[in-house]
């Protein structure tokens, strides 16, 4: 059980009525040098910050990965200032701490910040209970698909369809909708019918798996073309666009509609001559392809505009900002770029910065959270963040509790000066 994490989560949902005079902070000690990351660190640390927490009566708690989080109201800014310094000090040697000072400790004021703070403490809940589980897992053998493939026939598969939304920002500011992804949350499923196996450990099994998801996905088609006004786009297997199920999907669907296929690069990789047959196939039928989940090192070992996808997925990571511009970036068209994990404004600074605007991940949520929030007439009754968890949902129990459904559906639309 992720203790400290659950207990900030809590802490977060109670002072989230009170967040307009609430700040968080926190210090990430998970990202130093291993040399600084050791208990007598921390001590330190939190030597530095007990001052602060007693003077403020904040709370304070150390997660799992030894990060250190500070929550607190009405905490005097000079203060904080004071202490942030006090901290810094104690890891002017270390090289990211010096390099990264904002990203090493970092304050949030809750009134505009708090969906982020509430993301990243369940992001690290999860990961803590991701490794508790794991110590307990089996490893995927055929008997056990055989048995998850049987649970699956007769599982409610929409229980497991999240969905995110893509947006483009223009250089006036204005936000728009690119498409609503759909995917199938493989952590629900386990949890639902598999908790004891480790669906990861065996490629070629979950590859099977995988591609009875991708079909059980495109059966409810009906579902999903309810819930979706604009584009869409679905992770799917490479082999999977050749089956009869992706075939009547494409047959159902309004011509006012076009689908975004995603692909992962190794799946590319194992099925380059059926990557390059599915991507004409579609373009054939005026939709389009895209390439998820890059990383900057997928661009240095492999010649990307020769693969000519619609769109590519680079995940952000704070280390990109190390370099004015990378070699690789400089070769690839921005315009087919989706930045993606977008946790923070920073990402959205780099990205524009680079001439890329268009972004998928937490911080988008939270924008678009607060656009269905601005012209609901209900929105007293719920918060930003219930908000974007019922958005990212289409079955009725993931939704419960919402009381304008159909704004939950509103693609992103955004003019300038418009956003909170």
């Amino acid at each position: 059980m992720a203790k400290a994490e659950q207990q900030l989560i809590d802490k977060l949902k109670r002072i989230e009525p009170m967040k307009a005079g609430s700040t968080a902070l926190l210090v990430k000690i998970s990202a130093l040098n291993p040399a600084n990351r050791t208990q007598n660190h921390v001590q330190m640390t939190l030597s530095a910050l007990n001052e602060l927490i007693i003077k403020s009566q904040s709370s304070l708690f150390v997660l799992s990965n030894n990060d250190i989080m500070v929550v607190g109201q009405s905490i005097l800014p000079q203060f904080l200032t004071e202490t942030i310094a006090s901290v810094r000090r104690i890891f002017q040697s270390d090289a990211f701490a010096a390099s990264n000072p904002n990203e090493f400790i970092h304050t949030y004021p809750l009134n505009r910040d708090f969906d982020l703070v509430m993301a990243y403490a369940k992001k690290r809940q999860d990961a803590v209970e991701n490794q508790q589980t794991e110590k307990k897992e089996i490893p995927l053998a055929p008997e056990h698909l055989d048995a998850i493939l049987r649970n699956i026939q007769g599982f409610n598969i929409l229980k497991i369809i999240r969905r995110q939304e893509a947006i483009q920002i223009t250089q006036q500011g204005e936000i728009s909708s690119l498409f609503l992804e759909y995917f199938t949350s493989m952590a629900d499923l386990k949890k639902a019918i598999a908790p004891d196996v480790n669906v990861l450990s065996n490629r070629w099994l979950f590859q099977h798996l995988s591609e009875t998801l991708d079909k059980r996905m495109l059966g409810i088609f009906k579902e999903l073309f309810a819930h979706t006004p604009k584009n869409i786009s679905l992770n799917l297997n490479i082999s999977t666009i050749f089956t009869p199920a992706f075939e009547q999907f494409l047959s159902e669907m309004s011509e006012s509609m076009s689908i975004i296929v995603e692909v992962q690069l190794m799946d590319i990789i194992q099925n380059t001559q059926n990557y390059l047959v599915a991507r004409d196939l579609l373009h054939e039928a005026g939709h389009q392809i895209l390439i998820d989940g890059l990383h900057p090192i997928s661009f240095e070992f492999m010649e990307m505009n020769i693969l000519n996808s619609d769109l590519m997925k680079l995940n952000w990571t704070p280390a990109l900002n190390k370099e004015d511009k990378p070699d690789w970036l400089k070769e690839i068209d921005p315009e087919k770029i989706i930045l993606m994990r977008c946790e923070d404004e920073e990402a959205l600074r780099w990205g524009i910065t680079h001439n890329i605007w268009r972004f998928q991940g937490y911080f988008i949520d939270a924008l678009t959270a607060a656009k269905i929030r601005k012209g609901c007439s209900d929105k007293k009754n719920c918060t930003q963040s219930q908000c974007a968890a019922r958005k990212a949902g289409i079955t009725a129990a993931l939704r419960a509790g919402c009381q304008k459904l159909e704004r939950l559906d509103m693609p992103i639309e955004y003019k300038q000066g418009e956003a909170e």
